[in-house]
């Protein structure tokens, strides 16, 4: 069914005091915005197929003017309806060649210079992209407007649970928190909205409960390693937090969680994304493990000539353009994630539908007790110990963690004893750590290029 603006609590103070305004101004421009997204995304297919083709003629053309980069990966002749699929694939060397030689390519003086945006890393190397204003803007609405297409109330609090970012941090106590009176921004005007509360997660998961404790969660938004910790002290004590519904991102969501949570009455939905595109798609919430894809923000293709097998089924490559790229263009991504792309969902959306997306890597380590524990390290706190170009983290014995560190032939004895003692503390004392420089790992196995794997069962 269609969403409603008017169900759902609302302050009695929301609406415009001035002549002719009916909202306060910035909650004026969020609501219609959030009206043009449903509109895009969940209303006549050839409208937006055509609002789409004219966004990526716009880019392309921006990116022609403006770059010899695109300029030398742009075909001569191609007409709005072909140019993308005679765009070659653009990989992740290809773009930080693009923005190392050439920058921005989005100037405005009257918002100054362009923010970047650097990945996390997760093949070992992090990427840095520009982007504008613009970008962090319409990823603000786009996420409050899926709480309209999923008919989720505001008036819920919402709690943010993020890994740590400095090694001092892993071996705290106590747990960074951060809380807000609102998390809908302009929204938090017009409607009833809950507090919203980030806290930086350094493996203390008592630590963590006690924190969660303090007041109702409402929404819960963090990976699926962190719940299933938080399960495995009993769901009892989940149930008791006050958990509306789990939204996950981030990492692989397995069906035994999602199945934990709806016995103790919490759903979940889940979103894929990555920082250098913003929202890729949004679970649907009718069908379980698929992804409505986000029309306003991106075209989603699947590359047939690379695959892989996952749950059962071949599964493609993801190639990601990003309609609103300007400063750094994004066209044809090799995002490196694999999944199946569909012409609709089982639900009756009329829109590109993904199923089986495979690359959020499932990182847990089997201890030698038997039990499984979450591994998880940021390549920031990584490079506190030792620089490299990038790194593989192995567990082929139940005992043993092998870390490959790329672009180094030797590391010092300071650098391998700083480098295994992060890893400890982000682990267990009960592992062996080993170390292998390497001038370049070999990734024929993995294209995927996963961080951690594990063969141990």
């Amino acid at each position: 069914m269609p969403f409603s603006f008017k169900d759902r609590p609302q302050n009695i103070s929301g609406y415009g005091e001035q002549p002719f305004t009916f909202l306060e101004p910035d909650a004026h421009k969020v609501v219609g915005h959030i009206a043009s997204i449903d509109l895009i995304e969940n209303g006549d297919k050839a409208a937006r197929a055509r609002w789409q083709k004219k966004q990526l003629s716009n880019l392309v053309n921006h990116a022609y003017v403006r770059s010899d980069f695109w300029r030398q990966r742009i075909p001569a002749g191609a007409g709005q309806q072909d140019v993308l699929q005679r765009l070659p694939i653009l990989s992740r060397q290809d773009i930080a060649m693009q923005a190392q030689k050439e920058g921005s390519l989005f100037h405005d003086k009257k918002k100054g210079t362009p923010a970047t945006y650097e990945t996390t890393g997760s093949t070992g190397t992090p990427l840095k992209v520009f982007i504008c204003e613009q970008n962090g803007y319409y990823n603000e609405v786009r996420g409050l407007a899926q709480f309209f297409i999923d008919n989720l109330p505001l008036d819920q609090n919402r709690v943010e649970i993020k890994p740590v970012v400095r090694s001092a941090d892993l071996r705290k106590k106590t747990q960074p928190r951060t809380t807000e009176p609102h998390w809908a921004g302009p929204l938090s005007k017009i409607y009833s909205n809950g507090s919203n509360t980030t806290l930086r997660f350094n493996n203390d998961v008592d630590g963590l409960l006690n924190e969660l404790a303090k007041d109702r969660v409402g929404y819960l938004v963090c990976p699926s390693r962190v719940i299933e910790q938080l399960l495995d002290r009993g769901p009892d004590l989940v149930e008791k937090l006050g958990i509306k519904v789990w939204i996950h991102l981030s990492d692989y969501r397995s069906r035994e969680v999602v199945g934990k949570l709806k016995q103790i009455g919490i759903p979940s939905l889940s979103n894929f994304s990555s920082g250098e595109t913003g929202p890729i798609a949004f679970e649907c919430r009718a069908n379980e493990g698929h992804y409505h894809v986000a029309h306003s923000n991106v075209i989603v293709e699947c590359d047939p000539t690379l695959t892989t097998e996952f749950d059962g089924e071949v599964v493609s490559r993801l190639l990601i353009t990003h309609l609103h790229s300007y400063a750094t263009p994004l066209i044809r991504y090799d995002i490196g994630d694999f999944g199946k792309l569909h012409d609709q969902c089982p639900c009756g959306h009329n829109g590109p539908t993904i199923s089986h997306i495979y690359g959020r890597g499932k990182h847990f380590l089997r201890h030698p007790d038997g039990r499984y524990i979450p591994f998880y390290l940021s390549t920031r706190l990584l490079r506190e110990a030792v620089d490299f170009a990038e790194c593989r983290f192995r567990q082929d014995t139940v005992d043993t963690i092998t870390v490959q560190i790329g672009g180094r032939e030797t590391l010092s004895p300071d650098e391998e004893e700083r480098l295994k003692a992060t890893i400890i503390a982000a682990t267990d004392p009960a592992f062996e750590v080993v170390v292998k420089a390497i001038s370049e790992i070999d990734w024929s196995d993995n294209p995927k290029r996963l961080f951690f794997s594990s063969s141990v069962v």
